[in-house]
C-alpha cells in the first residue's frame, strides 16, 4: 500500500494539496470491546530492529493475532505460503514486493493479516489457520514519507492436531477459558470476488463496536482492504476517475476526492478460500472499501478496474 500512497501524495503535491494520508491523519476504528473476550487462543508478533517475536508451530484453529511494532515503527504482517523452488533472499524480495507494493505473487498464498497504525498500540485480528506449511511476512518501517521497509520470514508450520512440544515463541495460549470453538460471531461481513467486487451487509451497517468477517470467495484474485471514511457526496465514479488519472500523472482539477479520505481500517492480503475477522468502531457516516492490490497478470490496481465499494453506517 505504502508505494501507492507516495502516488496519491506526489500527484496531489503537484496541485498544492496535502492530502490526509500524507499528513498521517489517521482515524484508526480498531477496537477490541468484542474481539478481545471471544475465547480464541492468543498468539503474538512483535517486529522491529531487534528482529521478529512469533510462533514457529501451531495447531490448526482460529487464532487471535496481536501484532505490535517497536516504538517509533509501524509493523506489517501476513501469513504467506511461497511457492517451492524460492531462495530465502527471493521469497523475502517478493513478499516485500506483496507488502510495500501491493504486487500480489503469482502462486503465492496470502492467509491474511493486517498493520500497526499508531505507535505503541497493537493491532488485533482473528485468522483461521488450515494445516500447512507457512511463513510469517513481517515487516517494519518507519512512518516518513520514503523511508526503507525491511521485510523478514520466519517457517510456521500448522498442524493438524495439537502441537505435542510448543514451539511458538511465545506460545500460543487461551485469553478466556474455556477456549471458543466455531467462527466467531461477526455482525458485518465484507465479501471479495474475482469479480472485483466488495460485498458489505447488512446496509446499512451499525454504528458502534462490530466484529467483521472479511472473506476472499474468489479462485484468481487475491485482495486486501483499505477501508476510509469520506464525504456522503463522493462517488464511486469519481474515486475510480480520480485514481486512474492520478496513476497516468494527472492531477485532479478541483477537490481532490483522495484528499478527503480519513482511514478508518485495513486488513492485508488474502487469496481466495481465506478469511480474517477485525473489530472496527465506526461512527455513523459514509465509508469506502478500496483494493489497491495489482494484478500480476495484467500489472494494474484493482481500484483502477473498478474495485471500490461506498457503504452507509448508520
Amino acid at each position: 500500500m505504502r508505494r501507492l500512497v507516495l502516488i496519491v501524495i506526489a500527484t496531489l503535491s503537484l496541485v498544492g494539496v496535502s492530502s490526509p494520508i500524507a499528513a498521517q491523519q489517521v482515524d484508526s476504528s480498531f477496537s477490541e470491546t468484542i474481539i478481545g473476550g471471544l475465547g480464541y487462543p492468543e498468539i503474538e508478533v512483535s517486529v522491529g530492529p531487534d528482529g521478529v517475536t512469533a510462533p514457529s508451530e501451531l495447531a490448526a484453529s482460529i487464532y487471535l493475532v496481536r501484532l505490535s511494532a517497536a516504538s517509533g515503527y509501524s509493523g506489517y504482517l501476513d501469513f504467506m505460503q511461497p511457492p517451492a523452488g524460492l531462495s530465502e533472499d527471493e521469497a523475502t524480495e517478493l513478499a516485500l514486493a506483496a507488502a510495500r507494493d501491493d504486487l500480489a505473487q503469482a502462486g503465492w498464498g496470502y492467509a491474511g493479516g493486517n498493520n500497526t497504525f499508531e505507535d505503541g498500540v497493537a493491532t488485533v485480528f482473528l485468522i483461521d489457520l488450515a494445516p500447512g506449511e507457512y511463513q510469517i511476512a513481517a515487516s517494519y518501517y518507519a512512518p516518513d514519507e520514503g523511508s526503507e521497509e525491511i521485510m523478514q520470514l520466519l517457517p510456521l508450520t500448522v498442524t493438524e492436531g495439537a502441537v505435542a512440544t510448543p514451539g511458538a515463541t511465545p506460545p500460543a495460549s487461551p485469553v478466556a477459558s474455556p477456549v471458543a470453538t466455531g467462527e466467531p460471531p461477526a455482525t458485518v461481513t465484507l465479501e471479495m470476488t474475482d469479480q472485483l467486487q466488495y460485498i458489505v451487509t447488512p446496509d446499512p451497517v451499525p454504528a458502534g463496536p462490530n466484529l467483521w468477517e472479511l472473506t476472499n470467495t474468489g479462485e484468481q484474485q487475491s485482495h486486501h482492504v483499505v477501508m476510509v471514511r469520506l464525504p456522503e457526496t463522493v462517488t464511486v465514479e469519481q474515486i475510480v476517475g480520480e485514481f486512474n488519472a492520478m496513476m497516468s500523472g494527472t492531477p485532479p482539477t478541483g477537490e481532490s476526492v483522495f484528499a478527503q479520505f480519513t482511514f478508518v481500517g485495513y486488513a492485508a492480503l488474502q487469496s481466495g478460500g481465506a478469511t480474517t475477522w477485525i473489530e472496527l468502531d465506526l461512527e455513523p457516516g459514509t465509508y469506502a472499501a478500496i483494493c489497491f492490490i495489482i494484478d500480476p497478470a495484467t500489472g494494474r490496481p484493482h481500484a483502477m478496474d473498478g474495485m471500490v465499494t461506498t457503504f452507509t453506517v448508520a
